[in-house]
């Protein structure tokens, strides 16, 4: 299980920006500041809760919080500008979420226990779902 050291390590790790300099006859004007290739603000109160997050491309942004126990997040966002905020209360819940292409927006909250969301955003589409119960599930595709 990882350290708070080692999660606040990779949390500032991802997020720091990253400066270029030309040395053209060490004109500073010529500064450049690369894209932020992801954002993530993970929060996790409880046990044994994981998050598998894989992000591709430039300015993806991904905010969860867990409170609970056994939560689990899988998240990939491949594509630039897409976002996912997820919430979990409870214990036994479950979010899979593929954002695939550009400007996707999922926002998803669970509340309860053993839910489960599987979201596949394949293209360019915004969603909110919201599980306040036990034992919901909800399988979504946007293309």
């Amino acid at each position: 299980m990882p350290t708070f050291n080692s999660l606040f390590l990779l949390f500032i790790t991802l997020c720091s920006s990253a400066w270029v300099f030309a040395d053209d006859e060490l004109d500073t004007s010529n500064t450049y500041e690369l894209p932020i290739t992801l954002q993530t603000l993970l929060e996790s109160n409880g046990r044994s809760s994981l998050v598998n997050l894989v992000q591709l491309g430039n300015l993806n942004t991904a905010n969860i919080m867990q409170t609970g126990n056994n939560n689990y997040v899988d998240l990939m966002q491949l594509g630039d500008n897409n976002e996912a905020n997820i919430t979990q209360d409870g214990k036994n819940n479950q979010v899979e979420l593929i954002q695939v292409g550009g400007d996707n927006q999922a926002d998803i909250t669970q509340i309860g226990n053993d839910n489960l969301v599987n979201l596949n955003q394949l293209g360019s589409a915004n969603f909110s779902i919201e599980q306040i119960a036990d034992g919901a599930e909800i399988t979504i595709t946007q293309y």
